[in-house]
């Protein structure tokens, strides 16, 4: 875990490559905090050129990538998992970007965390897979929000030995973000993230396929919650899904075993008293 008294260290420039929600929201806190920090933002040109008439972002919008990363403290890969992939390899020929942390924040770490090993960056450049716990169901950096990492955990590779200055760095943002670093090896940040986050959205898109939408505005506010994750778009998740499969497929099979049985109990005209006590257990924790 990192400590308390890390030395204080002057952050002159973030990049978040891939302006979407997520690179949004850490802008919104970058630019509302008390630090001089400059943002700029690396995406495709349709987004920049949205984003620079958006009066809620006060970022540098760059167009060409070795601009964008020039000087750095701070990279975000916050894109769709192959294209993080592809902005990696580049920042590993870029020899010149020296003592950048570099980061990700996509929600299956292994396949990243295997290609970065097999990467040599510049003097002190180190890349640290990460995923921040927390977003909305609908993508965009118009749908931000400032606040919205606090109080939520934020896994961090535990396998990454980052030198004092970069482990300040990382410090310094998850401060400034309020969110709770927690150190995981990538298979078990894999494997949760199937159960607690891939399965919850395959169950409420496959809900949402099920129901008549004509039913809807009839429904009461347990549907509606049920619901909230199946707005969320298939080019966000499709990725997810394949490159974290063989776990979702066990997540999935196990749902489905669960499933089968409490139907079976219904049928059979047995009680549900210790189904509902195990759920009612789970969502106390909440």
């Amino acid at each position: 875990p990192m400590k308390c008294n890390m030395p204080a260290v002057r952050m002159k420039k973030i990049t978040i490559c891939g302006f979407g929600l997520i690179g949004g929201c850490m802008a919104l806190d970058s630019l509302n905090s008390k630090s001089k920090v400059k943002v700029h933002a690396f995406d495709r040109p349709n987004v920049l050129k949205r984003l620079s008439k958006d009066k809620h972002f006060r970022v540098t919008c760059e167009s060409y990538f070795g601009q964008a990363v020039s000087n750095a403290d701070i990279v975000v890969l916050s894109a769709p998992h192959q294209a993080n992939e592809q902005m990696l390899v580049r920042l590993a020929k870029m020899k010149s970007l020296s003592n950048c942390l570099i980061l990700d924040t996509g929600a299956v770490k292994q396949p990243i965390a295997k290609l970065s090993a097999r990467l040599n960056f510049g003097e002190g450049t180190q890349f640290l897979p990460t995923h921040p716990m927390a977003g909305k169901e609908k993508a965009g950096f118009e749908n931000s929000a400032a606040k919205l990492f606090v109080n939520h955990s934020w896994f961090i590779d535990e396998s990454v030995c980052l030198t004092k200055l970069n482990k300040t760095k990382l410090y310094w943002m998850t401060k400034l973000l309020g969110a709770k670093p927690t150190y995981i090896d990538n298979p078990l940040h894999d494997e949760l993230m199937s159960e607690i986050s891939h399965l919850p959205q395959l169950i409420s898109t496959i809900l949402g396929g099920q129901v008549n939408p004509y039913l809807i505005p009839l429904a009461g506010p347990g549907l509606r919650s049920m619901l909230r994750l199946a707005g969320s778009p298939y080019s966000v998740w499709s990725e997810i899904i394949e490159q974290n499969k063989t776990d979702i497929i066990k997540a999935l099979k196990l749902f489905r075993d669960n499933l089968g049985k409490v139907t079976r109990m219904i049928e059979t005209g047995q009680p549900l008293d210790d189904v509902f006590k195990a759920a009612s257990r789970s969502y106390k924790c909440l």
